[in-house]
């Protein structure tokens, strides 16, 4: 049986093997060089002055014009590539993008942008921002933005995105088209700084069970956290599910601030040690906002680096259940050292280790490429899929060190990259679903809901007073069923009758929770879809 496995879930490396042909032009060439390398290597071959021998040689007698900083920044991201898989080199816009990640605020108009058959438009509305505030909706066209045209002119996401963005207060002159008025007209947005929360989504599930999904450990996630339990202790929660399936990490002070939450008191939450950098260890205080009650934490193979941290703190501590799936294995510290021309290294200076004594990093020994393909053998096992998309007999075992480690009660846990559940949750392998699936990998919901929104996004939102209001009245008919079959047909996804009679109404949810998301929040995303989460319904039932 064939699996349909989710968009994302294979990475594929493409390395590039470089062989070397040496053509020799003439003895009196060979003689200026060696003659060159002389001078240069009179200290014994330094190998500083090796690197500027190689970089003279590229600047001056390489057979093509090069450009300086592109060759520079590729030799840098080589070099640290060598060490070990997330060390890095940043380029300005690199270091940006990672600054603003961590940060979680940018300043711009707080629009999200999505670029279809060479037209620009308006996917989703940052809530509270300046274009929410000047009436930009998402599904409107955009024409041209401070008189340049930026629609039918080949433009890439990033370079509208770079057009738009710009210092708070200034002003974007921003021409739209919506469908349902017929014309364009120009908007003034006064940009401001853009708030991006690392919570997706917190509210109680049940009367006692309160869930918080994080989907990255930023510079404000601790401050966002602790709001997020407040109110929802404050609603009643006396059991908390903490989702980080899919996170990728962060900072390590935010994961460190929650486990002091989470723990009762003077617990090892983590400790780090590398050779240039001597043994920290972290401690939690007393009086967290939530150290007593029930702790359920969800991790999935995406879950790494700061997810990983909280996870294994709870796992080592024996303060709640760790469930889901193996996360990813990134036991690496790094720090980020700015260079003199605004670039930066992300360098790694420490492994961390969870309290009972494990570090969970993957193993890297082999290259960056066996380490990725090792991550994708892992999904495979997981999906339960062979190497040639076959469903396998019996998954692998996904213990991969056999090295007990002990929590504070004496339970086994084992390293060997990753945390390994306390409660493994297999992943839904049903083929009724891959219809549903395919819908989805393949683009087709989100281009069907999107033109829902570019259709009738105003009608929506005067129909509905507010997102609550849209959440418990609107309704996806029948005809948008068919509208979404008939779309997938054309893309060349057969309709399964099967699958749409058993998934019916999670495709009918998944339509308004989408529609949900451009036209209010991602919160409304979450909220619609979470009903129909089988790998949390299974959680919630679990008892620590």
């Amino acid at each position: 049986m064939k699996i349909e496995i989710k968009k994302g879930t294979i990475i594929l490396i493409a390395a590039i093997s470089m062989g070397v042909g040496t053509i020799i032009g003439t003895v009196a060439s060979i003689s200026a060089f060696n003659r060159e390398m002389e001078g240069l290597f009179a200290s014994n071959g330094f190998n500083s002055q090796k690197l500027n021998a190689i970089w003279n040689l590229v600047e001056n007698r390489y057979v093509d014009k090069i450009e300086s900083d592109t060759v520079m920044d590729r030799l840098c991201a080589s070099m640290l590539s060598t060490l070990d898989p997330h060390s890095t080199y940043m380029s300005h816009k690199d270091l940006e993008r990672e600054t603003e990640m961590l940060r979680g605020n940018f300043e711009g108009v707080g629009i999200v942008l999505q670029v279809r058959n060479d037209t620009v438009y308006a996917s989703r509305i940052i809530e509270g921002g300046p274009a929410e505030r000047a009436g930009v909706m998402a599904g409107d066209r955009i024409l041209k933005v401070d008189g340049a045209k930026v629609t039918g002119v080949k433009m890439s996401n990033d370079s509208v995105v770079a057009r738009l963005r710009g210092r708070r207060k200034s002003v974007a002159q921003v021409e739209i088209m919506r469908l349902s008025e017929g014309k364009p007209r120009t908007v003034k947005i006064i940009r401001d700084v853009i708030t991006t929360p690392s919570i997706s989504y917190s509210g109680m599930i049940d009367r006692e069970t309160g869930y918080i999904h994080l989907s990255r450990f930023g510079e404000s996630t601790y401050d966002e956290f602790c709001n997020a339990t407040r109110e929802l202790k404050g609603k009643g929660m006396k059991r908390m599910v903490l989702d980080l399936r899919g996170n990728g990490g962060g900072a390590l002070s935010s994961a460190i601030g929650i486990c002091d939450e989470l723990l009762p008191g003077k617990e090892m939450i983590v400790y780090t040690d590398g050779a240039h950098q001597r043994k920290k260890e972290y401690h939690s205080t007393t009086g967290g906002l939530f150290c007593k009650g029930e702790l359920i934490v969800m991790i999935d193979e995406y879950s790494a680096s700061a997810s990983e941290i909280v996870s294994g703190a709870v796992q080592d501590n024996d303060r709640g259940k760790v469930v889901g799936r193996r996360s990813f294995g990134k036991g690496l510290v790094q720090q980020q050292f700015e260079l003199p021309d605004g670039t930066a290294v992300m360098l790694t200076i420490a492994r961390y280790y969870t309290p009972s004594g494990r570090c969970i990093q993957r193993p890297y020994k082999d290259g960056t490429d066996e380490y990725y393909a090792d991550f994708a053998r892992q999904l495979m096992d997981e999906y339960n899929v062979g190497e040639d998309g076959t469903e396998k007999e019996e998954a692998a075992t996904a213990i991969k060190d056999s090295t007990p480690y002990y929590t504070i009660k004496g339970r086994v846990v084992y390293g060997g990259g990753g945390i390994m559940p306390d409660h493994t949750i297999h992943i839904k392998t049903d083929p009724d679903i891959a219809y549903y699936n395919q819908l989805i990998n393949r683009g087709i919901m989100n281009e069907y809901t999107f033109d829902v929104v570019s259709r009738n996004g105003a009608e929506i939102k005067s129909k509905y007073k507010n997102a609550d209001d849209f959440v418990s009245h609107y309704k996806v008919s029948d005809d948008m069923l068919k509208a979404l079959i008939k779309l997938g047909e054309k893309k060349g996804v057969k309709e399964d009758p099967v699958s749409m009679k058993k998934y019916r109404e999670e495709m009918r949810s998944r339509i308004k929770a989408e529609i949900g998301e451009m036209l209010y929040s991602t919160a409304v995303f979450y909220k619609l879809i979470l009903p129909y989460d089988p790998e949390l319904e299974e959680a919630r039932r679990i008892e620590n």
